[in-house]
């Protein structure tokens, strides 16, 4: 999948949205949160097809500029990803989809860091995944809830 310059740059930072709605701060995040977030982005990408996994990993290369460029975005979180989904709307359906499920993923990942235990999401959170789900468009949302052994 070929990306315009802007697009690549608009979908690095799609993964920054979503952790910014789950963390409630734009800017200047708690290396315990970037530590959970990279390494979830690391975990994600490694189990994402090709091309979508590339965009992954791009993100890797510089993440202090990377970060940089999150923040002087300064753009709220619905108009962020809205941006991801204009972008991935003039490419390839299958590339789409799958980057999506990567970000909504890297989302669950993050969202699980910050849970009980580091292994269940709060009830915040997962509303907040639902409502990324929806800002992503993603047709199959995966389950965000853990089964619970009774």
């Amino acid at each position: 999948m070929e990306l315009a310059s802007k697009d690549l740059g608009t979908l690095q930072l799609g993964p920054l949205w979503v952790l910014s709605a789950l963390t409630g701060t734009a800017a200047r995040f708690r290396s315990y949160e970037l530590d959970a977030f990279w390494d979830t982005v690391v975990a994600v990408a490694l189990r994402t097809p090709a091309p979508a996994r590339d965009i992954l990993t791009s993100m890797t290369k510089d993440r202090a500029r990377l970060l940089l460029e999150f923040e002087l975005q300064d753009e709220p979180v619905v108009s962020g990803l809205r941006h991801v989904v204009a972008a991935l709307d003039s490419g390839d359906a299958e590339v789409a989809d799958d980057y999506k499920l990567a970000v909504f993923r890297i989302g669950l990942g993050v969202g699980r860091s910050r849970g009980p235990y580091g292994r269940t999401i709060t009830p915040e959170d997962e509303q907040l995944l639902l409502l990324i789900a929806e800002l992503l468009e993603l047709d199959v949302v995966p389950p965000i809830v853990d089964d619970v052994l009774v």
